[in-house]
């Protein structure tokens, strides 16, 4: 039986995905969130595809123009880092 510590989820999504389906729902563009946020629509883009991490500041600012508390995204962003490197160390160990 495994422990805690060994069950890695079997779909690890970026939070991007998240904030792509929020803004959506709320029948937002992203040019509209990227200015509200102070960000390029660009840098928004490579958030939502996962090409960029959302950083402290980053989640404080959809925090404002979205009124999702920041620490939902942090979180998010976090378990996404630890569970993708779990996944590739485990990769190199084998």
């Amino acid at each position: 039986m495994k422990t805690a510590n060994e069950i890695t989820p079997t779909h690890i999504f970026h939070p991007g995905l998240v904030l792509k389906e929020e803004i959506e729902y709320c029948n937002l563009t992203k040019k509209k969130v990227a200015e509200d946020m102070g960000i390029s629509p660009t840098v928004l883009s490579e958030i939502i595809s996962g090409k960029r991490s959302i950083t402290t500041t980053i989640a404080i600012k959809i925090e404002k123009a979205l009124g999702i508390n920041a620490l939902f995204f942090l979180n998010m962003q976090v378990r996404y880092e630890y569970y993708t490197m779990k996944k590739e160390l485990k990769k190199h160990a084998a």
